[in-house]
């Protein structure tokens, strides 16, 4: 084989698979109590996407029930003022509202989004992604609409009484806010939400 005749095709590979590498490049940001996180470049958003990584004590059922639970997400989740289901679309299927609370200056936040549960009995594993549904209602008075929301959960059985999960959020705030309350979002928020989640899979109130 001529090697001359394939560089072109191996310069041409390596130029799309760079891009792809790179966007898997996450970079940890705190480690605590079992909770990673980690960021990396968003090329649609001017904030970051967002990786939690932990194991928790417990089963898919009991983190099932706390997701679709969508009326107590303010228990649990950082900065949730008010979440309300919408429409039930089906088994695991269903549209919510959140509106969320922002430091002052700046203004809450809200959106609505679809929500959809999949799981897998046989390999004991779960997916959930929740997309936001852009334009969805009007925009509240005094609220800001997030243009991007879209979180991943990734949940598999390591035994009969843990479990690993893997999320990923990929966001666009909307309008203007300050680095330090993009800072909150990105550490302390998810850091505090999935220590409220451990301490509800083992049936303590956050």
């Amino acid at each position: 084989m001529n090697i001359r005749k394939c560089l072109p095709a191996i310069s041409l590979l390596l130029v799309f698979e760079l891009p792809l590498f790179a966007q898997n490049d996450w970079a940890t940001l705190k480690v605590k109590d079992g909770i990673k996180i980690s960021s990396r470049h968003s090329p649609g958003s001017p904030f970051d996407d967002i990786r939690v990584e932990l194991d928790v004590t417990g089963n898919i059922d009991q983190l099932e029930g706390i997701l679709v639970d969508v009326s107590r997400y303010k228990e649990w989740s950082y900065a949730t003022k008010i979440s309300t289901l919408v429409k039930t679309l089906g088994p695991g299927k269903f549209i919510y509202y959140t509106e969320i609370e922002v430091p002052w200056p700046a203004t809450n936040r809200f959106f609505y989004a679809n929500f959809e549960l999949k799981k897998n009995l046989t390999e004991r594993s779960m997916q959930v992604i929740a997309v936001n549904i852009p334009n969805y209602a009007p925009v509240p008075k005094d609220l800001v609409q997030v243009p991007l929301t879209r979180g991943t959960w990734n949940i598999t059985t390591i035994a009969n009484k843990s479990v690993h999960i893997d999320y990923i959020l990929e966001m666009n705030p909307g309008g203007s806010l300050p680095v330090w309350v993009l800072n909150l979002f990105s550490t302390r928020g998810p850091m505090e939400s999935f220590e409220n989640i451990k301490k509800k899979m083992n049936g303590l109130n956050p």
